[in-house]
């Protein structure tokens, strides 16, 4: 009989936990209130850090969304050994410096220079030393956390007391919303024009452009099909770099840069010294583009189809959102030569299991990909090499 209770047992905690493992936390719009915030710091759902106005089971925003997203592998943003192959890139990289030997000497790259610098006092991760502003911008870099570019509520359009309907559907990809009277989220969360970005609850950073048109493998983001206006949410806080800003000797980014010219550049180049490919095979998730596309339906993150005369350049064509193993979180390292000179690979310091270039959720060897004389991956659309 006692046999009989245990496996019992077993049998249900195993439907449990099948069961809170089958639905995302977030759900496209807002979670449950527990999951941030505790509300009297009790035994059961204590404070994790400082005690804060917001009520946050953190110090801060950002610590709080790390009590879940940090770590390796999947939704996790922030490994302790460089090893995630998300499409964001891995916060590893801006807290941790790396070193590498230049004509005998040791030289030491500062992680800093690799990405967004976070505050989560819980975790470590201060506000950029060097860029006291976002580039291109005046959003104050002690300031800059994981909510000033996602809203942890899921809103749409300031939320719903405008009428738009209740979320129910995680990620909008501007496909047709549910029949029900509800709506999508926004991608990944992405704030839009009604969002009030801020790390705290006095930041009051009011947002201009609408959240981006994309669509991802799922929650773990490994690869993504990128639609339309992503460079116009970047620039959000960093407006002098979409195209038309007043700022010149920047490249241009945005909805109207199409790649024209560039396209057919993009899909014939494979790499140093091979233009055979076709437009059918050519995508290279290393260097991504928009397809020009506002209904989301049409997107595929399996697509390796490359540009048409709608694409654009995006600031993802050359960048990752959160970070990335070279400076100015560069998809590929701009300060080399040839990609297989690149600094991370050649660093003395770094865990065996840090992956400085990936694409679609899977380590790169840039020799076997691109051959061991490619250079710079702007050669993609510009053919210089």
């Amino acid at each position: 009989m006692k046999k009989m209770y245990f496996t019992i047992a077993c049998m249900a905690l195993l439907v449990l936990g099948t069961a809170g493992t089958g639905f995302a936390f977030h759900g496209g719009g807002v979670a449950h209130c527990d999951g941030c915030h505790t509300m009297h710091g009790s035994a059961d759902n204590p404070f994790g850090g400082a005690e804060n106005s917001m009520l946050l089971a953190g110090s801060d925003a950002s610590s709080t969304c790390l009590n879940c997203h940090d770590g390796d592998g999947r939704y996790h943003i922030n490994s302790a050994d460089g090893s995630n192959t998300n499409a964001g890139g891995d916060f590893f990289w801006v807290n941790n410096d790396y070193t590498v030997i230049v004509r005998g000497n040791p030289v030491v790259f500062p992680g800093e220079n690799n990405g967004h610098n976070m505050v989560a006092a819980d975790y470590g991760m201060v506000a950029d030393t060097t860029n006291t502003l976002a580039p291109g911008g005046t959003y104050a870099a002690n300031l800059l956390g994981c909510t000033s570019c996602h809203d942890a509520h899921g809103q749409v359009n300031g939320g719903t007391s405008n009428g738009s309907g209740p979320v129910s559907v995680s990620g909008s990809y501007g496909a047709a919303d549910p029949t029900d009277g509800s709506i999508h989220g926004n991608y990944r969360i992405l704030g839009d024009a009604q969002y009030t970005a801020g790390n705290t609850d006095a930041d009051g950073y009011g947002f201009t452009y609408d959240a981006p048109i994309a669509t991802a493998n799922s929650y773990d983001g490994a690869s993504v099909d990128y639609g339309s206006n992503m460079s116009g949410w970047c620039a959000n806080c960093h407006g002098d770099f979409l195209v038309g800003s007043s700022t010149a000797h920047k490249h241009p980014a945005g909805n109207d840069v199409h790649l024209n010219g560039y396209g057919t550049n993009y899909n014939s180049y494979v790499a140093t010294g091979n233009f055979t490919g076709v437009q059918a095979t050519s995508y290279d998730d290393l260097v991504p583009f928009e397809r020009g596309i506002t209904d989301g339906s049409l997107l595929d993150e399996t697509s390796t189809v490359g540009p048409d005369t709608n694409s654009n350049v995006s600031c993802l064509t050359c960048h990752r959102s959160h970070a990335s193993a070279f400076s100015n979180m560069g998809r590929w390292d701009f300060e080399v030569e040839m990609l297989a000179e690149s600094h991370a690979l050649e660093a003395t310091d770094l865990p065996a299991t840090a992956v400085p270039y990936y694409a679609d959720g899977a380590a790169i060897d840039v020799v076997t990909q691109y051959g061991q004389y490619q250079r710079s991956l702007c050669n993609k659309c510009h053919v210089q090499d």
